[in-house]
């Protein structure tokens, strides 16, 4: 097998216990409202057999604890946790059992959204900040909002809708614009408009929402209690019981533009969501996650926490990444799967999602926090995959290599100058879980490491506390998750998007020009496939002769949503932390630019490209 030198890679992109980091708790503290949506149970053919919800508020003590009070004498107390980079987790109002995760925003001021999503439950949670004497003449203005509901818990009834509206701060709303869909109206996409809709808010921001009578051939509609953020700027609502949920945010001000988008760089998320197919009897697939959402020029790196029903314990982490462009309303439709259709709020700084394409969802989308240090400063938010930079709700896996990004790191760029990679370069070391790390280079703003193969689930370590130490000055400790695998593929744009960093089997790099051929074996280049067989130590260059470093895992590679026939996946002998997927391109591939993806046991990335032409090319034999 044939290596490309590490260097292509990553200069060219910009038994150690650790629990969840809770040294932010203080800044989740106070009142909130908060309305949470859980699906239970769903049968084989997709009915629901159970749900959950509550709506109300929650007070927050600052120091990891909360008491809640909901609809009909429901009463609830809870942990949380917040960690310095804006990521929670707390115990799921309507089931104690259950912890949701998410992320702890910087608008609202603080609101966040969450997901119980290591359970085997499909829930999504959505929380802002009360206030002390909000009114109807808090909410005033043009809002845009996002709805989906299972009423009565039924899949026959799933629903979804985005709509704008103005409020004149005196109990009426104008304007109200509504396009959507339900799948007992047929399914497809149809506007509707509500008049004489009204509200009425008192107190803390608590109050009704009302859109008419209720009507199972409206795609909204009804009365539901409706929750004002102290800023004005968000609202939750909801039917104390039902299973629905609505979001609003300020809307912008037009005319829009990508700048809108980007400038807000990463967004935390949670969405609920049920896949139906098409047919006399549909298939519901029911969904729900919390991640994160980055964007960068026109393109997003996507990170979802994901828990399917039926349930079973565990998530399954998807990468995954599109193109967009903003329109002057403020609306985008990223390309690729999944499909959604997005409206960003006012300043960009909160988005709602509804899905395309057979897809009912709501995503809700909070800008992070912006994180900025002195001296040595690890970014918070800046430990990413090296070769796919998804963001921070990502976690990091054994043997993989990633980046750190902050500021003060290191004089100048230096280089490892050999295999076995050194831990300390030029004076800076980089500590996992207060082990130091083998490092690939280090720079003033950015550095590379390989995670050691001792940090996973398997050995129970699920946390990994990151620090970075420049001659002896130390930095801040991030916390991030840990998983078995965490794949990325590496691009030639070595941000992990685009065309893969992939060759043909004359060791050429596929191109648009030089596409690989149906028949032929390619090779991807990739990181964070976990484990391997035989072990190689931490830093250490791969085995060049048999046996091989062979992923513990049985990996996937589909392209073009078509799988390939994988006949290496491991270690690229001589490197560190690299690995190749040797992969024939099999007849039924699609032609042209698609999508290059890699699948483990419990993670998918669907982020870069290759090119595969219709002419069949000889099968050679992978060596």
């Amino acid at each position: 097998m044939r290596t490309v030198t590490l260097g292509f890679f990553l200069l060219s992109s910009g038994a150690f216990a650790q629990t969840f980091d809770t040294s932010n708790n203080g800044a989740l503290h106070g009142d909130y409202f908060v309305r949470e949506v859980m699906i239970v149970g769903q049968t084989s053919n997709g009915s629901i057999t159970s749900a959950k919800s509550t709506i109300g508020r929650a007070t927050f003590n600052g120091q990891g604890g909360y008491q809640f009070a909901g609809p009909n004498g429901m009463t609830a107390t809870g942990t949380y946790g917040v960690g310095s980079n804006g990521l929670l987790f707390m115990q799921s109002f309507v089931d104690s059992t259950q912890l949701a995760y998410g992320g702890l925003s910087g608008i609202g001021p603080t609101a966040f959204v969450a997901s119980a999503t290591e359970g085997v439950n499909a829930d999504t949670i959505v929380a802002i900040p009360a206030g002390t004497t909000t009114s109807a003449a808090s909410l005033k203005g043009n809002y845009a909002a996002g709805y989906m509901a299972f009423p009565s818990a039924s899949v026959t009834l799933v629903r979804q809708a985005a709509f704008t509206f103005t409020s004149d701060g005196a109990g009426n709303l104008t304007n109200l614009a509504l396009t959507g869909s339900a799948l007992n109206l047929g399914g497809t996409t149809i506007s509707q408009s509500v008049t004489g809709a009204n509200y009425a808010i008192a107190g803390e921001g608590i109050g009704t929402l009302n859109l008419g009578a209720a009507s199972a051939t409206q795609i909204l509609s009804g009365s539901m209690n409706l929750y004002l953020s102290g800023d004005g700027n968000l609202f939750i609502a909801g039917t104390p019981g039902g299973y629905d949920l609505v979001v609003g945010m300020k809307a912008l001000t037009a005319p829009a533009s990508n700048a809108t988008w980007q400038n807000t760089p990463l967004y935390f998320t949670s969405a609920l969501e049920d896949a139906v197919t098409n047919g006399t009897k549909p298939l519901h697939i029911i969904d729900a996650f919390y991640g994160s959402w980055n964007n960068s020029a026109g393109v997003s790196t996507v990170h979802d926490r994901l828990q399917f029903l039926p349930g079973t314990p565990g998530a399954y982490d998807f990468t995954f990444s599109n193109t967009w462009s903003v329109q002057a309303n403020g609306t985008v439709a990223p390309s690729g799967v999944p499909s959604y259709q997005i409206t960003l709020g006012a300043g960009g700084q909160a988005f709602i999602g509804t899905g395309a394409g057979g897809l009912y969802s709501l995503i809700v989308g909070f800008a992070a926090p912006n994180f900025s240090g002195p001296g040595v400063y690890l970014k918070p938010t800046g430990i990413v995959n090296a070769a796919s930079f998804a963001p921070v709700t990502n976690p990091i896996a054994p043997g993989e290599l990633i980046t750190l990004f902050g500021t003060g790191f290191a004089a100048g760029l230096v280089l490892a100058p050999s295999v076995p990679l050194p831990r300390t370069l030029s004076g800076v070391q980089v500590f996992i879980n207060g082990q130091a790390v083998p490092l690939v280079y280090v720079s003033p703003t950015q550095i590379v490491a390989q995670v050691p193969q001792a940090i996973t689930p398997a050995n129970m370590v699920n946390y990994a506390a990151l620090q970075v130490v420049n001659n002896n000055v130390k930095s801040n400790t991030v916390t991030v998750r840990t998983n078995y695998t965490s794949p990325g593929v590496f691009s030639f744009t070595g941000n992990g998007v685009g065309f893969a960093a992939a060759q043909r089997q004359n060791y050429s790099l596929i191109t648009a020009s030089n596409a690989a051929q149906i028949g032929e074996t390619i090779v991807l280049y990739a990181t964070g496939l976990g484990t391997t067989n035989p072990a190689v130590a931490d830093g250490a260059a791969a085995p060049s002769t048999l046996p091989l470093a062979m992923t513990s895992d049985m990996d996937v590679v589909n392209l073009g949503l078509q799988a390939g026939k994988v006949v290496f996946n491991g270690l690229t002998p001589t490197d560190v932390g690299l690995y190749q997927l040797n992969t024939t391109v099999l007849p039924g591939t699609p032609m042209g630019t698609i999508l290059a993806d890699i699948s483990t046991p419990d993670a998918y990335t669907s982020q870069t490209t290759v090119a595969v032409s219709g002419v069949v090319g000889m099968v050679r034999k992978p060596r």
